[in-house]
């Protein structure tokens, strides 16, 4: 199994990586996931193959870099207005749906030969767009407008469910009343739980 340590000795050079991520995105629209090779990264790159794999030791390895520079950590604001940031979390969701094509593809074609820390980077960017939705979510709780006991991993483990489903597997429109429903349908109280007592007296 290939390491992805980066290897001892001179610093990558930022101006070959900005090169190398630019071409292998390019690529990536261009061609899609299983049309992106090593070979033409280097010439688009114009960097040699050396140089190329000395830094990334596998195409995977150059893909996830460029999820990461792709990836936009936006910041649910506080709007004072409970149902008006759960919308704007779903639409940073939907966002990040549509990146979910090139990522599904990326995992299902070398989860079984690649190391996991390949992702890594990738993976922190999801937890850092995680936590920006749980604080949208737990300034409901501190308004009284969603329950106190909400699971908020698990509502919006639903809600992303729902989106990649419809981006990627089915695939069908998103539409915006349906968007809306589903936010009403948490503010209605209509949410996962956490185990132990609920707050209508009743448990779970």
């Amino acid at each position: 199994m290939a390491s992805t340590a980066r290897p001892a000795g001179r610093p990558r050079s930022e101006e070959v990586r900005d090169r190398v991520i630019g071409a292998a995105e390019k690529l990536l629209d261009e061609s899609g996931y299983l049309g992106v090779t090593m070979d033409e990264i280097a010439v688009r790159a114009k960097v040699s193959k050396k140089t190329l794999y000395r830094w990334w030791p596998h195409k995977v390895a150059v893909i996830a870099d460029v999820m990461v520079a792709r990836a936009d950590v936006r910041t649910v604001p506080d709007l004072g207005d409970t149902r008006a940031e759960l919308l704007v979390v779903c639409d940073y969701i939907d966002d990040f749906s549509r990146a979910q094509d090139v990522f599904s593809t990326l995992c299902l074609t070398e989860a079984a030969t690649e190391e996991t820390t390949v992702l890594r980077s990738f993976l922190d960017v999801v937890l850092h767009r995680r936590d920006q939705a749980r604080a949208a979510v737990q300034r409901g709780i501190a308004r009284g407008d969603l329950p106190a006991d909400v699971d908020a991993d698990a509502l919006l483990d639903l809600w992303n469910g729902f989106f990649v489903y419809r981006r990627s597997f089915r695939p069908a429109p998103v539409r915006e009343d349906t968007v809306h429903q589903l936010v009403d349908m948490a503010l209605a109280g209509q949410v996962p739980r956490l185990p132990g007592q609920r707050t209508d007296g009743t448990t779970g």
